[in-house]
């Protein structure tokens, strides 16, 4: 089995949980770094210290976000590494990097450039935000695509994983019953929307209100928001809901 070590970047929030997961795989004589994490000099600092006298082959990011992606570049010019993400990576290439193969997985759904890493070996997969430890994923309107989501877990559950590292909280152990529980909330939630337009027409933000509830309010009601508006996305698109312009204002309405 791979040997894989977390450092935890000091960025805990409410999108965050503890922080950012940056995962360090040992490679043999050189490891591999996922998610380097948030631009933090302190986090870099530790990085490195965990890695003590190995040097690393290649820094691989599951996506843009602030909170993985910005320390990329300058770990990689430390140790003479490269850098690679989305669009450098097509789905399936494979990064040799010591003795690892690592599988990337276009992954879309919480970003169009996301990707997953696939150690086919150990059946172990690196979900970024796809999947997290806790809680669920932001898929917001308009870079997250709840379609492309469901067709994203699909394709992780085809592959059986054993374990899968997370970009925020614990590693899960138990990674099919965690992918059909992402699974589930975004199919419950699609229903939960869908009765809401049916039991009258709304504007995204009084969608929000109603399917969330007053008590929600400011950053979170915002996200919400958002959330909402890519379910509503993918509703128009299958054809179940109506967007219309009234009056200068979008309303969703139920179709048919």
């Amino acid at each position: 089995m791979t040997a894989v070590t977390r450092v935890v970047a000091p960025n805990p929030g409410p999108y965050t949980g503890p922080g950012t997961n940056t995962w360090i795989l040992d490679a043999g004589s050189v490891a591999a770094v996922i998610d380097p994490g948030p631009d933090d000099h302190k986090h870099l600092a530790a990085i490195n210290e965990r890695l003590g006298p190995t040097t690393v082959g290649v820094v691989l990011v599951t996506h843009s976000h602030d909170d993985h992606l910005p320390l990329a570049e300058q770990l990689a010019k430390r140790h003479g590494a490269t850098v690679r993400r989305y669009p450098d990576l097509a789905d399936r290439d494979v990064i040799r990097v010591g003795n690892l193969n690592v599988t990337a997985l276009h992954t879309p759904g919480h970003t169009g450039d996301h990707i997953s890493f696939w150690l086919a070996e150990d059946r172990a997969l690196f979900t970024g935000d796809l999947i997290l430890g806790r809680g669920s994923s932001m898929v917001t309107y308009p870079e997250g695509d709840v379609a492309a989501y469901l067709r994203s877990l699909a394709r992780l559950s085809e592959l059986r994983p054993r374990v899968l590292f997370p970009g925020h909280w614990d590693p899960v152990t138990n990674a099919m019953a965690k992918i059909e529980e992402y699974r589930t909330h975004r199919l419950d939630r699609e229903a939960q929307v869908l009765a809401e337009v049916k039991r009258g027409p709304g504007t995204a933000e009084e969608l929000a209100r109603r399917v969330y509830g007053p008590e929600l309010g400011g950053e979170l009601m915002a996200a919400a928001e958002m959330t909402l508006r890519a379910h509503l996305k993918k509703l128009v698109d299958d054809g179940v809901v109506k967007l219309r312009t009234i009056k200068g204002r979008e309303v969703y309405e139920r179709s048919g």
